[in-house]
């Protein structure tokens, strides 16, 4: 009985320390989801057999992060995943949505950086618009949040007034691939050459990827990486680093598996 409620305690301590690690990987895990992942991992102790297994798993995990924290590897991934080109003189300028802060209804750090860029390139005259992702509110978990592109829109006008930018809204944009689709058919019914795609870099590869393999002629110009030190020399950058690599080498995957890229 003994064993078996120590078994429980340590089960209970583990499954607390690897939370962190969860919401670095997939910060919009809720709070349900949490306690679910932390009560599971509790009732693990209760058996031998799943105890092992939390005992087994909690070790790759710090040897995991002992890789991430100590070693070169986030580098060298986030390495495989830029895709930087020179800019050219395009038509049509495409700021990729990233992310919103819901409940303040403001456009998170990296939507911001992309937003900016875009705007870099067209004060430099390399194009005379930008196309802005008209988002819906459930691709950040929650039905009621404003819309991305209709928010960095706002932003521009206020900045520009009517001497800013011809701006075009992709409506209802979900994915990279939507917004992909959607410039595709722009370009067509309007007899465009080429555009110059702005995104993070952690996110160009794919992302250029699925335009190019729509037929799109694309230039990837990656804008500046605001969340973390793209150098990636801090443990504490290294870290944050995990949630884009996570998110873009199991996008890569499916993307790959979908015939998308």
């Amino acid at each position: 009985m003994l064993k078996q409620r120590a078994q429980l305690l340590m089960a209970a301590g583990l499954s607390l320390l690897l939370l962190p690690l969860g919401l670095v990987l997939n910060p919009e895990l809720g709070v349900g989801a949490l306690l679910g992942f932390w009560l599971g991992g509790t009732l693990m102790g209760l058996f031998g057999p799943t105890f092992r297994v939390l005992l087994l798993g909690s070790g790759l995990c710090a040897l995991f992060v002992a890789s991430v924290v100590f070693t070169p590897l986030t580098r060298a991934l986030m390495n495989g995943l830029i895709v930087h080109e020179v800019p050219q003189k395009a038509d049509l300028i495409v700021v990729l949505g990233g992310g919103m802060h819901c409940g303040a209804g403001e456009l998170e750090a990296s939507s911001l950086a992309r937003l900016e860029k875009g705007l870099e390139l067209w004060r430099a005259g390399y194009a005379p618009r930008i196309s802005l992702s008209d988002t819906v509110g459930e691709i950040f978990g929650d039905a009621r949040c404003p819309s991305l592109g209709l928010e960095a829109r706002a932003r521009v006008q206020a900045l520009y007034g009517t001497e800013g930018p011809e701006i075009v809204l992709l409506p209802q944009m979900r994915t990279t691939r939507t917004e992909a689709l959607a410039v595709a058919e722009v370009v067509r019914e309007r007899r465009w050459a080429r555009v110059l795609l702005v995104t993070t870099p952690a996110h160009s590869r794919r992302a250029v990827g699925a335009f190019r393999k729509l037929g799109l002629d694309v230039v990837s110009v990656t804008s500046s990486e605001p969340r973390f030190d793209l150098a990636l020399t801090a443990p504490a950058d290294r870290l944050k680093a995990l949630t884009p690599l996570t998110r873009e080498y199991l996008g890569l995957l499916k993307y790959r598996l979908q015939g998308w890229l």
